[in-house]
């Protein structure tokens, strides 16, 4: 089952999903599928904007045997629930500029030289120490 464009990077849990009955006895069952459809709005930098849906699935199965000594009004078929959610979902997928990323490896040039000096410190001093002891 398909709902028209899929969010990028996100599989499609309908897709492929099948449902075999293999009992000796009863080769029937009752498979139950809940859908939840979530309208999203996806935009990813220097393109336009794509409606898409987010689709999340949960499966119940019934087998033939359970489903005969349950004497319940239940048929063996297939069942899909649908839940439209009523909120939409804007997503947006952004770049960070130049300076951004030069004052964010500036930051981690400058962590690293500082880490390096406070332990090339303490070893030094771990060694003078150990050397007045002799």
């Amino acid at each position: 089952m398909n709902f028209g464009n899929n969010f990028p990077h996100t599989p499609n849990p309908m897709k492929g999903v099948r449902t075999v009955y293999d009992d000796n006895d009863i080769p029937l069952g009752l498979s139950v599928f809940y859908v939840k459809l979530i309208p999203t709005r996806y935009k990813k930098s220097l393109s336009p904007a794509r409606d898409t849906v987010q689709v999340s699935m949960a499966e119940h199965i019934v087998h033939g045997p359970v489903l005969a000594m349950s004497k319940s009004a239940q048929t063996p078929g297939l069942s899909v629930s649908y839940d439209f959610s009523p909120l939409e979902v804007h997503h947006t997928e952004q770049r960070e500029g130049i300076l951004s990323f030069i004052a964010s490896l500036m930051s981690i040039v400058g962590g690293v030289y500082v880490t390096v000096g406070l332990v090339s410190r303490f070893l030094v001093g771990a060694v003078q120490a150990a050397k007045k002891h002799d």
